[in-house]
């Protein structure tokens, strides 16, 4: 598939990064200012690329908010040549308010925001077709939401900012209640709505759409309903609302085969018969095929990935993530064939069946003893990154071209399932979405006709939220989403003090480090710390509770 490439470069102190998306081709501006620059639609054609590349970068889904930063009840960072929890690592839990990564992500995320607010602000400015105009208008009001809500997701309370900044001398914003920053993100979302485009416009998944919105809509509501805010019955019926709206589109379903979407986005390319994959954060390139971007990279595949510390011939891989013997057990507990193997499509996934070992001065493939899981988990790695899948050469050890999917069809599924559990009980409608999401997986499904009475419809409502929540697990396990799953479910603190308990295998310092982490887990941790640079300088900036 061609893919067609965006390259921004704009004036320093217009956009402060150089940004990487795969649906406009710019060519390189110099001296541009900000009265000049608006004059023609290409102008802001290239400006929304600009808008959309925050999320291509290592500051977002290139690396710290699609797993560094995320590391939950499922997965761990083992960095082996450390026995210790890491300083100032983000994924070891052992970091503070005056950590460069912190900042680095809330700068990337104002970043977007302000670009955002620029293009809008000149929006009327070039002679071109309305209807263009509006679109563009609409994804840019899209994105400023969007920023915002995941800047109110991970820091809670933060400054709402709907113009752009005008002055460097302007810096004491306060902080606007989350709630609020999470309302005015459903309301710019729902008036851009109408003017996008639909999913079948594009032969990719880097744009917005109309049901990608409502998808993150119903992500938002989800949001809301739960903790901290607990706004309830409203929320799951916006949430409900939004996700139907999204099957009934016909444009979404799931691809038969769990493996081809990460095969996907691995080798850059675009299912546009399923349109599982709605919205991807896009990455083109690495530093040695497409040089001097910054840091408009994808870690995908060489932090997150089977561990292999040799480029060929499977690529160069940290392997610092793991998978902690839970996820392993919910796979199993999902449905085991006679010999206590996973039935489940999604483990052969996740979870690497194989590891590399070295042999003279190469590398040989190791394939794990499927059954006895505990015993052999550590020499495991989360897999769905996987660099002998990797088409773009040379290869590169530290980036690879790979993209993030921010969001899928199989979630906008569970989240109707959990939104009409909540508002209606475990319903036919809810035991369907959910049925649709395992029938996938090829393991059993929850109907009478099941010979098993084990696993027959849910009657009970409190089952069905337990099924879910383990279900969303499976399904969606280092997506980026499980941490904020446990957060609004109110679950967060419990569930990571459980994950001290590492199962068999984990012994000496690796079992030191997860009671560790475990031991220190409290409610703080459902937040980062505001940046100590905002603090130092934003004189009406106060800091979150604990940090």
């Amino acid at each position: 598939m061609k893919r067609i490439m965006i390259y921004v470069f704009v004036v320093m102190w217009m956009f402060s990064q150089t940004g990487c998306s795969d649906f406009l081709d710019t060519k390189p501006r110099d001296f541009i200012t900000k009265e000049s620059y608006y004059q023609t639609k290409e102008d802001l054609f290239n400006a929304l690329g600009a808008t959309y590349s925050p999320l291509g970068t290592l500051d977002m889904y290139g690396r710290y908010l699609s797993f560094e930063a995320l590391v939950d009840d499922l997965g761990f960072y083992n960095d082996v040549n450390n026995v210790l929890i890491p300083q100032n690592v983000i994924a070891g839990w052992n970091y503070s308010a005056s950590q460069g990564d912190v900042k680095s992500m809330w700068d990337n995320l104002y970043t977007g925001i302000n670009r955002a607010n620029e293009l809008m602000e000149h929006i009327d400015i070039p002679d071109m077709d309305e209807d263009l105009r509006k679109t563009y208008w609409a994804e840019a009001l899209f994105l400023r939401a969007y920023y915002h809500f995941v800047l109110a997701s991970y820091w809670g309370d933060v400054p709402l900012k709907e113009a752009a900044t005008e002055s460097v001398v302007d810096i004491n914003i306060p902080r606007t209640p989350q709630v609020e920053v999470l309302l005015q993100s459903v309301n710019d979302i729902k008036e851009a709505i109408p003017f996008l485009e639909p999913a079948d416009s594009f032969s990719h998944s880097g744009r917005i759409t109309k049901t990608t919105a409502m998808g993150i809509l119903a992500r938002i509501y989800l949001k809301m309903a739960g903790e901290p805010l607990n706004m309830g019955q409203e929320m799951y019926e916006q949430a409900l609302f939004y996700a139907e709206a999204v099957k009934a589109s016909g444009l979404h379903s799931l691809n038969p085969s769990y493996d081809q979407i990460f095969v996907n986005l691995m080798t850059d390319q675009y299912d546009v018969q399923h349109r599982e994959s709605m919205w991807e954060a896009e990455f083109y390139g690495n530093s040695a095929t497409d040089p001097g971007k910054g840091r408009a990279y994808s870690a995908l595949g060489t932090r997150i990935g089977v561990r292999c510390d040799s480029d060929l011939p499977h690529g160069y891989c940290y392997g610092r993530f793991q998978p902690r013997p839970k996820l392993a057990r919910l796979y199993l507990e999902g449905g085991n064939k006679e010999d206590n193997t996973p039935n489940d499509s999604r483990f052969y996934r996740s979870i690497s069946s194989y590891s590399y070992v070295r042999s003279g001065t190469s590398y040989v493939v190791n394939n794990l003893n499927i059954v006895n899981l505990d015993s052999n988990l550590t020499s495991r790695y989360i897999a769905k990154w996987r660099r002998i899948e990797e088409t773009l050469t040379p290869r590169h050890k530290e980036y690879t071209s790979a993209n993030f999917p921010i969001i899928r069809y199989a979630d906008v599924l569970l989240m109707l399932a959990e939104a009409e559990n909540e508002l209606n009980g475990p319903t036919e409608k809810a035991h369907d979405a959910l049925n649709e999401v395992r029938r996938r997986a090829n393991v059993y499904t929850y109907e009478n006709s099941n010979p098993d009475p084990d696993h027959h419809r849910i009657m009970d409502e409190n089952k069905f939220r337990k099924v879910i929540q383990d279900e969303r697990a499976r399904e969606l396990c280092f997506e980026g989403i499980r941490k904020h799953d446990l957060v609004r479910w109110g679950i967060f603190v419990s569930e990571m003090q459980a994950a001290a308990e590492t199962g068999l295998g984990y012994s000496g310092d690796l079992r030191t480090r997860l009671t560790d982490v475990a031991s220190k887990m409290t409610d703080q941790y459902t937040l980062f710390p505001i940046p100590q640079s905002e603090i130092n300088l934003n004189k009406d900036m106060e800091q979150n509770k604990g940090w």
